[in-house]
């Protein structure tokens, strides 16, 4: 069987947390829920930043979860969302783009790298720390 042909037996739900926890710097929470016997991917979130003006808006997020296996080294979860604004508000500030590796399968700690929108400028955080505390897992 192909990685690709693996189905997830469990129904999954995470709380991800996705950044250094600096002082200033961006947070990015989404709760994410991967269905049982499905690769697909939904859920929402909020980005919050204490800058002037400060940033603290909501996107909604739908894309697909891999496993990646490149020996020697351990399995990876790949999840691979796309980002909407939360109201779907034309010109709204959104997640537009956000790719998460985690480290094993089910795994708690991983990188992010994302892209938001503020009006037209887009900005971009690349490998950011996740932490993951799984919800819900149901067979």
């Amino acid at each position: 069987m192909a990685q690709s042909d693996i189905i997830f037996p469990l129904n999954h739900t995470g709380d991800f947390k996705i950044g250094t926890g600096a002082p200033g710097a961006p947070l990015l929470r989404a709760i994410l829920t991967v269905p049982q016997n499905s690769s697909t991917v939904t859920g929402q979130g909020r980005l919050t930043q204490a800058i002037n003006p400060p940033l603290n808006f909501n996107s909604a997020f739908h894309g697909m979860v891999h496993v990646l296996v490149l020996p020697p080294g351990p399995a990876r979860q790949v999840y691979a969302l796309q980002g909407t604004a939360l109201p779907p508000l034309l010109g709204a500030p959104h997640v537009t783009q956000l790719l998460i590796t985690l480290e094993g399968i089910w795994g708690t700690k991983g990188t992010a790298t994302y892209q938001y929108a503020v009006g037209s400028q887009i900005h971009d955080i690349k490998d950011a720390p996740v932490s993951v505390t799984w919800l819900l897992q149901e067979g």
